[in-house]
């Protein structure tokens, strides 16, 4: 299941990448999208919300995404 969910991050971080949108939730733009953190807490259990946490950029997110996959 983990497997997955990471290729599904994947997938989101390469859209946001490409195109900056998906078709998820009337193309909302990806850097305002809760997917990614969503995804995170499903792989990982790490929560990044409340008032202290800003949104992580593309870059961000491709570091968190390289951390997730050695472990």
């Amino acid at each position: 299941m983990k497997e997955k969910l990471i290729k599904e991050l994947e997938f989101c971080l390469q859209l946001w990448e490409k195109q900056g949108h998906c078709e998820f939730g009337s193309y909302n733009k990806c850097e305002q999208c809760a997917a990614p953190y969503l995804l995170l807490k499903l792989i990982s259990g790490e929560v990044l919300h409340g008032k202290e946490i800003k949104r992580l950029s593309l870059k961000d997110w491709k570091k968190k995404l390289e951390i997730i996959k050695k472990t």
